[in-house]
């Protein structure tokens, strides 16, 4: 990631909207790549909560245009990735769009690269993630993330579709290119830079977003490594309210 960069871009963001720059952007070992450090500490950033593709779904299910959700399919495929940050995301997203806390993961694990895991909710909801970090390197991610109800389902790709798309393609003698345009004001980042960017002004411009975002990275930490060390014993991971 082009840290300096996206701290450059993210000042831009600042001075437009009237926001305080409170923060810069450094890199990081976790799920996001970056977190956001701040005078009172540092803050892990969750960019996929500000991605416009779940943010819109979240919204569907708040709005009760999706009535009565009962089941979450996830699944993501990421070369030169760590199994841990994948399913640290997704459990993330699963309870941020479920609206629930995660009571019980079972997983079962394969060469440390790929994961099938069901999840239980505190709300009587179930979600099926599937994770593979065994991609070859370079590959482009694949994902998909479907929400289920009684009334309604909500999906983040195209029916049927096998790939994330993108805008345009152009084919000549030299081969394809691909282009997609995700941010009209952080043209030339790819979509992790741009949605890194965007968590670091949301947690600069709401206040209450750094200790949420925290307590979340804390949680979710805990919850992986317990789903991770119980799968080795074939055995789920049992989650009180306060983990």
């Amino acid at each position: 990631m082009d840290v300096s960069g996206m701290n450059a871009a993210l000042r831009r963001l600042c001075d437009k909207y009237g926001v305080p720059m409170s923060g810069q952007l450094a890199a990081d070992t976790g799920a996001a790549g970056v977190r956001l450090e701040r005078a009172e500490g540092p803050v892990p950033m969750l960019p996929w909560r500000v991605e416009r593709r779940f943010v819109e779904i979240k919204k569907s299910i708040d709005a009760g245009t999706l009535e009565d959700v009962s089941t979450l399919r996830f699944a993501v495929m990421r070369g030169g990735a760590r199994l841990e940050h994948l399913l640290y995301r997704e459990f993330d997203l699963c309870e941020w769009m479920a609206g629930s806390s995660i009571r019980k993961a079972f997983a079962a694990v394969s060469g440390g690269k790929v994961a099938n895991v069901i999840v239980t909710f505190a709300n009587g909801m179930s979600a099926s993630v599937e994770c593979s970090a065994a991609l070859p390197e370079g590959a482009a991610e694949i994902d998909r993330h479907e929400i289920i109800a009684r009334r309604g389902v909500a999906c983040d790709r195209l029916v049927d579709s096998q790939v994330p798309q993108s805008s345009i393609y152009i084919f000549t003698a030299e081969g394809s290119k691909t282009f997609t345009d995700t941010d009209a004001e952080l043209f030339g980042f790819s979509d992790a830079e741009i949605w890194a960017v965007r968590a670091a002004f949301a947690v600069l411009k709401e206040r209450t977003l750094a200790e949420a975002w925290r307590g979340a990275d804390r949680r979710l930490a805990e919850m992986v490594g317990k789903t991770l060390a119980q799968a080795e014993q074939r055995e789920p991971a049992i989650f009180s309210e306060g983990e």
